[in-house]
């Protein structure tokens, strides 16, 4: 893996040693300054719906929490925000909700990216439009390709983690890790810029397992990562099981940093979770290697119900910018800002 291996690796995440993980965040934060420059791109994070047809034991959005005040936004909703993103210089957004590949779900959304498109390439200049990127879960590879043909361009398919037993530990029988990865190769066939991720600190989660899960990154040749630490949701099964041995909010820097140094040109997000988790967590996560910061634009009436874990923190657009500007980062406005490894590979 790149130039470090697998026993550095694991030496590393295994230390406790604050000078080793303050070296290797400077090595990572080199590294992307010179591989993926200096700025980072904003994703306008629009959380359409909070419906969900899965039951991951994790998550607070699963289908038995029975608690949890449902909503979807309607279409005009949906594409007035995108627009006002898209007026304020955010020429990327993000349409993320809860799993379903019911047809109806899927030809609403279709509609959704086909207006979003034609309605920002008409107020572009350049004609692009906003650069368009989902996260809805598992479909079909014609159903991925309908939307592919509407517009959108990037897909973010976490799969919070790549080795069988841990995966079973955290899902359900009927949620296979094998139809997971069937569907980040079909993005990927397809032509979509493809990420992934990972939960960090989840319960049973070793040393051992974070190697497995960085060689799957490599080895699928993802473009894009958005990784964060595990935060227990009350109404989830995996709340009551017993924490890990990893500091989730450690870990996730370290594995940023270690993913940045051996994929130099991919995105990477400093994720709202690692946010949420510590006060610092947006300019250590840039420290360690990010360069995509997702702004949450969803209605603040609905915006609590999509309640993935507990304490999620929401900073404002222009709180961000201003963080992202004091470390010493350029924001990278009025571009898509796709990762330069998909255009290596797809030139």
């Amino acid at each position: 893996m790149g130039q470090i291996s697998r026993n550095d690796m694991a030496g590393i995440l295994n230390s406790g040693d604050p000078q080793v993980l303050q070296e290797l965040l400077q090595a990572a934060d080199k590294c992307r300054r010179e591989n993926a420059g200096e700025k980072v791109y904003l994703r306008g994070l629009i959380e359409f719906s909070n419906y969900c047809d899965r039951n991951c034991f994790y998550c607070g959005l699963r289908k038995n929490n029975r608690r949890l005040e449902r909503y979807r936004l309607g279409k005009d909703e949906i594409i007035k925000l995108a627009m006002l993103a898209f007026a304020s210089g955010y020429h990327s957004i993000c349409l993320q909700s809860g799993e379903s590949d019911d047809p109806l779900e899927v030809d609403f959304l279709v509609e959704v990216v086909r207006e979003i498109k034609e309605l920002s390439r008409e107020a572009d200049e350049h004609a692009l439009g906003l650069g368009i990127t989902l996260s809805v879960g598992e479909l079909e590879y014609r159903q991925y390709e309908r939307l592919w043909e509407a517009g959108a361009h990037r897909y973010l398919l976490r799969i919070e983690s790549s080795v069988p037993e841990l995966f079973e530990s955290i899902h359900p029988p009927s949620q296979r890790l094998e139809q997971r990865i069937e569907c980040l190769r079909a993005l990927k066939d397809i032509g979509y810029q493809t990420g992934t991720g990972i939960m960090i600190g989840l319960p049973g989660q070793t040393v051992e397992h974070l190697l497995r899960e960085l060689e799957f990154f490599r080895r699928e040749d993802i473009d894009m990562l958005g990784l964060g630490p595990y935060i227990p949701h009350h109404a989830a099964p995996l709340s009551k099981v017993k924490a890990g041995p990893l500091d989730p909010y450690l870990t996730t820097l370290k594995i940023l940093a270690l993913c940045r140094l051996t994929m130099p040109d991919i995105n990477m997000v400093a994720s709202t979770a690692l946010q949420s988790i510590a006060p610092e967590g947006l300019r250590m996560g840039l420290k360690a290697g990010a360069n995509i910061v997702m702004p949450v634009l969803t209605p603040e009436i609905v915006r609590d119900n999509y309640y993935l874990y507990e304490q999620k923190q929401y900073k404002g657009a222009e709180e961000l910018a201003a963080e992202i500007s004091s470390c010493g980062y350029v924001l990278g406005l009025w571009e898509w800002g796709d990762p330069l490894h998909y255009k290596k590979t797809n030139p």
